[in-house]
């Protein structure tokens, strides 16, 4: 069997042979398990499926029947990726603390008020019969595997794997959903800034940008609130690429994890022969290309959340709505904690969504969101799966709700299109950027965008479409959808290296993915190098620098530790506040919403701070960045290189444990890019971090899709394939993602032979 490339021993932690062997030699840690030969499987399965694998170590399942590919998937998936799995409908659950113990507990009781399993559970009632056959094929394939297996983490936390069921896999959509939706955290930053003099202009004011909409003509580009994270996608059509049929890419950002958030795949079976990205816990590919059509996505984050501030009576259990006595709607979630009793808490739901704060004064700030409702996303995703043209890829997209994503397409005819999908409420009186009044109905929601309104684009004249969650469209649009966007510099970048070239191909569309060029940086250090009072080194470093926040370089160091000090002291005031009253900051991450303020500036900041460059005392901000700058890094600046400042380190539940740190987790990633370049590298601009800055969003994986010889298609993701950390491909795809390199995963791409899964006859036979 041919070796999928190695990570290599450069990517362990100190104490990785040492660590690992006395945790097998205590029984605690297994090798990773491996499937050869023959599965022989009891019931779920019909005809016979066989599973090869590619050099990056990509399964080919082909199966004569869809539902049987899709058991199939199942049964990888969980072998593959259990414990993430677990993880992963535990989140949205808030389910930790029973795995995790009292470091989940911050989590989980957040997450059970908003009672997102009442929505999983219900979400089936939206599918076809179909769409719940094909889910229970997929179904009962994980539990085959969930009773074969138990992961390296589960045995070391002495835990159970219980089975997998339907309420499951929409348990992952509700918490993709909630992570890509994230514009009520900037509304609360707004309501908080009021009472702090021009906080709101600095974090909310309009700012120079490229002004880019995905679609043009459309008139003025707004952004709000712009935090810096997100994704790019774009298509070109046959006029511009060598082979004569239309190219796509996508590479959205997320968190990096070990294991990866992503599981590549290729599926055949029946109507099905698909490839690209699946997401371990769910049927079907999300990101990808079959037969006829390929897709990508990248995050719109619309206006599809809204605060409301209820003012109770003196009884803290009814309120006045129009007039009229309301009572919320309470219940008793039991929350069990390993290792400790369980926790009882009280939820509140009120006529405006889950209440998930209560204020000093005894007020309640309720949260309404389109994801409070059964979502039928899988109907969706095995429509576009199956999708043959622009008309049928359209059609599923209607029951793409939540959360709403900027689709790009393309097909074998040679179309491209673009489309935003997903359910954006309609107001009479907004929007609202703060905390809207919660004791009348008169700022709810009036309705929903009809599908066919929608933006979209079906071979536009310019023969391309890009998006990088920059605004969908323009002011003068109708309807027109408001947004937390970006402001547009990668798009603008993306636009720019697309003009470039009159013939793209493969090769192209990886520089443009793997581009660093940073306009914002560019532009702040040529305004620094003007300044007479400029340090020597300084100087020397930046007249040098051409915008490219390469690993190599410093100037991208000393530029944000500069930026971050010319901010005025009351601005970091404001953005050191904890996010609610009574939680204590933590890591990022610690909470399901931010731990600060400072997520509210992102990107914002080179902008801000080239637009109020005359206020800023720059001699002071240049002093404070370069005593900064020593204590983390030392006294000579060109070794402040960017690559040692800013580092992925993909995270594992069991990273923050440092017994298993060394098994679990890699070596840091230098990485380059920043906030504005298409490889984003997004990461927390907060002081009272460390340094060096863990890279908190970048692109999770890289796909290119050729339409016109699908086996030229290529793509990676930021780890490897396997969630066993003994396991060759633990981490077999860092090196050669860090490389800039891809692998084709298309039809025939495999290059050695896995497994047969075989159905099991009544009397016993094969």
């Amino acid at each position: 069997m041919a070796q999928p490339p190695m990570g290599g021993k450069d990517t362990f932690l100190p104490g990785f042979h040492r660590t690992t062997q006395m945790l097998r030699w205590l029984g605690m840690l297994k090798p990773s398990p491996r499937v050869t030969g023959e599965v022989l499987v009891e019931e779920g399965l019909q005809h016979p499926v066989d599973v090869r694998w590619d050099e990056a170590g990509v399964p080919h399942i082909m199966a004569q029947r869809m539902d049987d590919a899709l058991f199939a998937q199942g049964f990888l998936h969980a072998r593959e990726r259990a414990f993430q799995m677990d993880v992963s409908r535990r989140l949205p659950a808030g389910e930790l603390s029973e795995l995790l113990g009292e470091a989940g507990l911050l989590y989980d009781r957040f997450m059970r008020r908003l009672n997102l399993k009442k929505w999983a559970q219900l979400a089936p009632t939206t599918w076809s019969d179909e769409t719940l056959a094909h889910a229970t094929a997929y179904i009962n394939g994980v539990n085959l595997a969930f009773r074969q297996i138990r992961p390296a983490e589960h045995r070391l936390l002495k835990q159970p794997l219980r089975p997998w069921t339907l309420e499951d896999t929409n348990l992952l959509v509700y918490q993709l959903a909630w992570t890509l939706n994230g514009i009520w955290t900037a509304k609360w930053g707004y309501e908080m800034a009021k009472e702090w003099e021009n906080i709101r202009d600095w974090l909310f004011g309009p700012l120079p940008s490229p002004g880019v909409t995905i679609v043009p003509g459309t008139g003025e580009a707004v952004t709000w609130g712009a935090r810096g994270i997100g994704s790019n996608n774009w298509v070109v059509d046959g006029a511009h690429s060598r082979s004569g049929k239309p190219l796509l890419a996508n590479d959205p950002h997320l968190a990096p994890q070990l294991p990866s958030v992503w599981y590549e795949m290729f599926i055949e079976g029946g109507s099905l022969r698909v490839f690209g990205a699946s997401l371990p816990g769910a049927p079907g590919i999300v990101i990808g290309q079959n037969r006829d059509i390929a897709w990508g996505v990248t995050n719109v984050e619309p206006d599809v959340q809204d605060l409301y501030r209820i003012r109770m009576e003196t009884d803290a259990k009814t309120y006045r709505l129009d007039g009229e006595l309301a009572e919320l709607e309470v219940r008793q979630e039991v929350i069990k904690v390993r290792g400790k009793p369980d926790e009882t808490i009280i939820c509140e739901t009120s006529h405006a969504g889950p209440i998930i704060h209560t204020e000093d004064d005894g007020q309640k700030i309720a949260l309404d969101w389109t994801g409070f409702q059964a979502l039928p996303v899988l109907e969706s995703i095995f429509g576009i799966n199956k999708a043959h043209d622009w008309e049928t890829f359209v059609f599923a997209l209607a029951e793409w709700w939540v959360p709403a994503q900027n689709f790009v397409y393309a097909d074998q005819g040679g179309h491209i299109g673009y489309i935003c999908a997903g359910r954006i409420p309609t107001r009479e009186s907004g929007p609202w950027f703060g905390v809207a009044d919660g004791n009348t109905r008169a700022t709810g929601w009036t309705g929903i965008v009809e599908w066919t309104d929608m933006p979209r684009l079906f071979d536009p004249p310019e023969g391309y479409a890009v998006s990088a969650n920059n605004p969908v469209v323009g002011k003068e649009a109708n309807p027109y959808i408001a947004g937390r966007y970006s402001l547009g510099h990668r798009a603008e970048r993306i636009r720019t290296l697309l003009n470039e070239t009159t013939q793209h191909d493969v090769e192209s569309f990886r520089k443009i993915q793997l581009d660093v060029y940073s306009e914002p940086l560019h532009q702040v250090s040529q305004r620094l190098v003007k300044f007479e009072g400029l340090p020597k080194t300084w100087y020397e470093i930046l007249i040098d620098f051409d915008g490219q926040a390469d690993v190599s370089s410093p100037a991208p160091s000393m530029l944000y530790l500069f930026m971050v000090q010319a901010l005025p002291q009351h601005l970091k005031d404001f953005m050191n506040q904890p996010f609610f009253k009574g939680i204590t900051p933590g890591l990022p991450g610690s909470h399901p919403f931010p731990e600060t303020f400072w997520d509210l500036l992102g990107e914002r900041i080179g902008p801000l701070i080239l637009s109020v460059w005359d206020q800023i005392d720059i001699g002071h901000a240049v002093k404070e960045a370069a005593e900064v700058g020593r204590r983390w890094f030392g006294p000579d600046l060109r070794k402040w290189i960017w690559g040692q400042a800013h580092r992925a380190d993909p995270f594992h539940p069991f990273s923050q444990v440092k017994m298993l740190r060394p098994v679990f987790s890699r070596q840091p990633m230098p990485t380059p890019g920043d906030f504005y370049t298409p490889f984003q590298a997004a990461f927390s601009l907060e002081p009272r971090l460390e340094w060096p800055r863990p890279v908190l969003f970048m692109p999770s994986y890289r796909q290119i899709l050729n339409l016109g010889n699908a086996e030229e298609s290529v793509a990676i993701h930021l780890t490897g394939q396997a969630g066993h950390p003994l396991s060759q491909r633990y981490d077999n795809l860092s090196g050669p993602y860090r490389e800039g390199k891809y692998f084709p995963l298309g039809p025939g791409m495999y290059t050695a032979r896995g497994f047969e899964m075989i159905p099991k006859d009544p009397e016993g036979g094969s």
